[in-house]
């Protein structure tokens, strides 16, 4: 009897375990790539950690995807602090970065993510401290890095570029310099 009933329990187990296998799908095609990188979502919003660990500063962006190898957008830096005495003096007070990127996936990746070039201008307005003057200044430039997406449309992104200040002349000697960096890591959400 014990056997009978040991059999009506182990086999409707192992019929119970067969039904629960997982589909895996194997993503080969451009048109599979477009078709979930859209089902992500076109559009980002990012914010900038680099910037608040450093400064007491905010940077939030925006990216729309065009399709999965480029896009384009723009951050926004704000300074939230004055220069003041805890050893870093940053002029920007107001900074607009648009940007166009070029991403170089392989085709089993989900589109708009993993490295990339970028050609960006930053627009700077700021003060420079000790003399009390504004200044305006525009920084064509390259920048490189690589983002990461998970399947819920969250991006993780890390970032370095450098440009060159158009409007900077050495004469002035105002704290400021002719190179500018492009840095950061972001996280963000697709949608």
């Amino acid at each position: 009897m014990r056997k009978f009933v040991l059999i009506f329990l182990i086999i409707p187990s192992i019929l119970i375990a067969q039904n629960d296998v997982n589909e895996v799908v194997v993503i080969k095609s451009d048109k599979q790539i477009e078709e979930f990188t859209s089902s992500l979502g076109q559009n980002e919003l990012k914010i900038d950690f680099l910037d608040l660990l450093i400064f007491p500063a905010l940077t939030v962006g925006y990216e729309k995807t065009n399709d999965s190898s480029s896009g384009f957008g723009a951050t926004l830096f704000l300074n939230l602090g004055s220069n003041n005495d805890d050893g870093i003096d940053w002029n920007d007070n107001f900074v607009i970065t648009p940007y166009y990127r070029f991403y170089f996936s392989k085709s089993e990746d989900f589109g708009s993510k993993g490295f990339f070039a970028e050609a960006f201008s930053k627009f700077a307005f700021g003060k420079v401290v000790y003399k009390e003057e504004n200044y305006f200044d525009i920084a064509p430039g390259l920048a490189l890095g690589n983002k990461w997406i998970n399947r819920k449309g969250f991006t993780f992104e890390l970032l370095f570029g450098v440009g060159r200040n158009l409007l900077y002349k050495d004469e002035d000697h105002d704290g400021r310099t002719i190179g500018v960096v492009r840095a950061g890591f972001s996280i963000g959400k697709r949608f």
